[in-house]
């Protein structure tokens, strides 16, 4: 057997000028993974894998960098080194390295899959125990934990395998030059990293995924172009293949390596007080002080916080100061902030970025995660803005990478950036990693569906798991909700009974992780008590103006005043359920005529990426929260998109009947900001008004669709109707009227009528499907592979129901059938610059812009003109669009005709989708 490796057996060929010996990058890795031990994991996850392991800390980390070099011990063996693409290495001509005889072995086998085979058998000799089921045996976990180093978990071997892998899979390599080397190099690398003693135990399946991520980042950066080049010119330079020299240069660069990757922890400026964290803010809301007051003799660990309060209470600083002291308490300094849309996101990336600029010791990128980030020209700037008393907070070129930006110190990112960990997807580990060393902040904990609900449950169950401080904000969360996402961080920290306790409103519960002790706050007092007065007017859902009991002529009723020239200036929102409802509303506010005429702005979400960008910066010109109030009025038609994504104060709301928290979301954009010297409210609206058009038929009416459920709508009708138009006290009253619409129907089932119970089994059926589409609970896996089975894009997964699925980018084609980009067919589709098989990424961006996201019924599956060009296709993003074709003479477009629909893009209304009546 020989005492040294062979430096023939090679790990790294592609786009170096020789090859980089298997050896040589094993040690690398595990000196990178020493680095990461010491800069990127903070003192909680440290103390979590070495608990989990029953290994002393100092032993642990030793024991980790040993685990990480052995990933690609897998590579030694007959495929990978011989495949056409690589070095070809002499030895493989010796009959020492025989490759395996007869047909049944010439099918390549995964280097990483040989790692999971070999493993195990190699730990025995290392003293890791032998014989014991997979199950119940750290040597096999440790094999798999390696195994996944691509992503993805490999199948739990069975115990003869474990024993002799050769035997059950010869492709392993079995002649005695294969497995003396892998003897050698182990060995090699088992000194080199200080001899560790193995672990007392395995690990919960929380601290193998964990580790998992580490090793798989430890190989990222080994496997970096620059690194290979730098370190291989040394060792081909040396030319005394003295692997224990090379390890010793290695641990010299590795920690400039972490921290050039911009993967070392946050360091926070002290913050005893939360005028410490804020100095800007001298007059705390009530919120504020009673969480500054209490949250540090509570926190001691990793803990949950729920926060409900309404809307201006000061919830997000209530949070990012809980985060420092929950972090600090748990050994866990980063930070995440995960929001329900990627507006919200964007904007709450502002704030925090100037947050940790002033709030950290050293650099600290703060990252943008969600699938359009790349297109936010602030993020995209490849400059950092630096003031006086500030640290740079710019994400470079490598942590933006794919799998990489929630592994930033501090990060936002939309919340399904979070639940898709829960999805069995590649790589889930790396976000698994990311989210156990932060406080994980998640907004508007309320916004999602049953099926969204499902996999928020899953999500705190894993991070109370893996001992990650949470956060939860909501203005109107229910109290059987609340309990739920309590009760599923809880189980996962080992805590199985449930709780009794509930938020009171305003006010706060926090859960210790380590005891289950659940704390909730009284009544906390608010200085922005308002008093909502509600208007329900019974409309009928027409856009008849002939129809006087209708919703449009409702509608000229009250926007009257913004049309008339000795009325006070002011502005309306105006929020409608469907984006056609929208659209007709426009073309009837914009027809009509008085003394003044209104500037009519319409926001949806069926209008081009750079149509919605341009309309949102206007708004905030003109009704932002820092704006001087407009002397022309002001008239926005919106859908949803107002409910969350817009920081615009109206003075009149008016809304289509909706659920409950719907409309107070809604609500809560009228007299959003105290105006101070930037102007007054209109007569016509001195106060925070609500104006709700009851639709008076059947609910929904057929134009809603599925939108939201009958029981819902009818349940928050009942509740408006009963309370006679009196006003809402805010927040006096929202805890009573949230849980009188969103009542848990089984302590109430004897009040359930047939729509309730309808309710029910649908949302059942959401949690059922969500609860299956989802990893397992924690508590339930031994075996890693359940959680990596999905083999597609993890893009393709769905994280809400019903999700637009589609990206239409609109075309104009002439009549010899050439597709352009602009009506006046002068801008031709782009194609890949001379010598490339892709579009550039500023080419990409600049057609993302011109799209619209659509439901995936719009267009039809098999229709050739609506595929993408055939040279788009080695072009990620771009190969994904979908064409909408509008048949263009003499520059007039026509709109593109499905089967039962035609579709349109119009310049001001965005897509306008028209039933097409069947032939008889």
């Amino acid at each position: 057997m020989p005492d040294q490796p062979d430096p023939g057996i090679w790990a790294k060929f592609s786009k170096l000028p020789w090859p980089y010996p298997l050896a040589c990058h094993m040690l690398d890795t595990a000196a990178i993974a020493g680095a990461l031990w010491d800069q990127h994991l903070g003192e909680g996850q440290r103390q979590q894998i070495a608990a989990g392991f029953g290994t002393p800390l100092d032993e642990t980390r030793h024991m980790i960098m040993f685990w990480a070099g052995l990933h690609d011990i897998g590579k030694c063996c007959p495929h990978f080194a011989g495949q056409p693409s690589g070095p070809k290495p002499k030895l493989l001509n010796e009959p020492d390295f025989a490759a395996p005889a007869g047909w049944m072995h010439e099918e390549p086998i995964r280097h990483e899959r040989v790692s999971h085979l070999v493993v195990p058998a190699l730990l025995t000799r290392y003293g890791y125990p032998a014989g014991l089921r997979p199950s119940r045996s750290v040597a096999h976990q440790v094999g798999q934990i390696l195994g996944g180093h691509h992503g993805r978990y490999g199948l739990a071997l069975d115990r003869a395998t474990m024993a002799d892998p050769g035997k059950a899979e010869p492709r392993v390599g079995t002649a005695p030059g294969w497995t003396g080397q892998r003897d050698a190099l182990a060995d090699t690398l088992f000194d080199a990293c200080g001899r560790p003693s193995p672990p007392a135990h395995m690990a919960p399946t929380g601290t193998a995924v964990i580790v998992t991520g580490l090793i798989v980042l430890a190989d990222w950066l080994a496997s970096q172009t620059d690194w290979l080049l730098a370190q291989g010119e040394q060792w081909y330079t040396t030319t005394d293949d003295d692997h224990a020299a090379h390890y010793a240069r290695a641990p010299k660069t590795a920690a400039g390596h972490v921290q050039a990757a911009q993967l070392n922890t946050a360091s926070w400026e002290p913050a005893p007080t939360f005028h410490h964290a804020f100095p800007h803010i001298t007059a705390p809301h009530p919120l504020q002080t009673d969480l500054a007051a209490r949250l540090p003799d509570l926190a001691k660990g990793p803990g949950l916080l729920l926060v409900t309060a309404p809307t201006g209470d000061g919830k997000t600083e209530s949070a990012l100061y809980g985060a420092r002291i929950m972090g600090h308490a748990s050994g866990r300094t980063g930070l995440a902030l995960l929001l329900p849309t990627m507006a919200t996101t964007d904007a709450m990336w502002l704030r925090t970025r100037d947050y940790t600029a002033a709030s950290t010791l050293t650099d600290t990128p703060v990252t943008l995660v969600h699938s359009m980030a790349w297109l936010n020209t602030d993020y995209d700037n490849t400059t950092d803005i630096l003031t006086d008393n500030c640290t740079s907070t710019f994400a470079g070129d490598w942590i933006r990478g794919r799998h990489r930006p929630l592994l930033s110190p501090v990060t936002v990112g939309t919340w399904d950036q979070g639940t898709i960990a829960t999805l069995p997807t590649r790589y889930s580990a790396m976000r698994w990693l990311a989210m156990s060393g932060k406080t994980i902040i998640i907004d508007e904990a309320h916004a999602y569906d049953a099926f969204g609900h499902a996999l928020t449950v899953r999500l705190l169950e894993w991070l109370g798991h893996l001992g990650a401080p949470v956060i939860l904000l909501s203005a109107t969360l229910a109290r059987s909700i609340a309990q739920r996402l309590v009760d599923a961080y809880r189980t996962g920290a080992g805590h199985t009974t449930p709780s009794t306790t509930t938020p009171a409103y305003p006010g706060w519960v926090y859960t210790d992780a380590l005891t289950g002790k659940t704390t909730a706050s009284d009544t906390i007092p608010t200085t922005r008590a308002r008093t909502l007065t509600i208007d329900l007017i019974g409309a009928r859902h027409t856009h008849d103006l002939t129809d006087t009991t209708g919703r449009a002529s409702a509608l000229d009723r009250l926007l009257a005043p913004l049309y008339d020239v000795t009325a006070d200036s002011g502005a309306a929102l105006l929020v409608c359920n469907t984006v056609p409802d929208a659209q007709s509303t426009y073309r009837q506010l914009t027809a009509r005529t008085g003394t003044r005429s209104p500037r009519i702005l319409l926001l949806h979400a069926r209008m081009p990426v750079w149509q919605r960008d341009e309309i949102t910066r206007n708004l905030l010109t003109v009704l932002g929260p820092k704006t001087t109030r407009p002397t022309t009025p002001v008239i926005l038609i919106s859908t949803q998109l107002a409910e969350q994504s817009l920081d615009i104060d109206a003075d009149l709301v008016i809304s289509d009947l909706a659920p409950l928290a719907q409309l107070l979301q809604r609500a809560g954009r009228g007299h959003r900001h105290e105006l101070g010297t930037r102007g007054t409210r209109p007569a016509w609206a001195p106060t925070p008004r609500l104006a709700i058009l009851n639709h008076t038929g059947q609910l929904p009416p057929r134009a809603w669709g599925d939108v939201y459920d009958p029981a819902l709508l009818r349940r928050t009708q009942d509740l408006l109707t009963t309370r006679n138009s009196a006003p809402i006290h805010v927040p006096a009253d929202i805890a009573t009227i949230i849980e009188t619409v969103y009542a848990d129907l089984n302590e109430l089932a004897d009040q359930a009528l047939a729509d309730d119970e309808h309710r029910a089994a649908r949302e059942a059926a959401d949690t059922a499907t969500g609860n299956a589409r989802t990893i397992p609970t924690p508590a339930a896996v031994t075996d890693l592979y359940p959680l990596t089975t999905y083999d597609g894009d993890e893009d393709d997964l769905v994280t809400r129901l019903g999700a637009d699925s589609l990206r239409l980018l609109p075309t104009y084609t002439t009549p010899n059938g050439q597709p352009y980009l602009d009506a006046a067919c002068t801008r031709p589709l782009p194609t890949p610059p001379p010598g490339h098989d892709r579009l550039d990424r500023h080419t990409v961006a600049a057609l993302v812009r011109l799209t619209v996201a659509c439901p995936s019924t719009y267009l039809p599956a098999d229709d050739p003109h609506t595929k993408p060009p055939a040279n788009w296709s080695h072009t990620p993003i771009a190969r994904d669009l979908r064409l909408l074709p509008h048949p263009t003479t003499a520059g007039t477009p026509q709109p593109y005709t499905a089967s039962s629909h035609t579709l349109y893009l119009d310049p001001e209304l965005g897509i306008v989708r028209t039933p097409v009546t069947p032939r008889r």
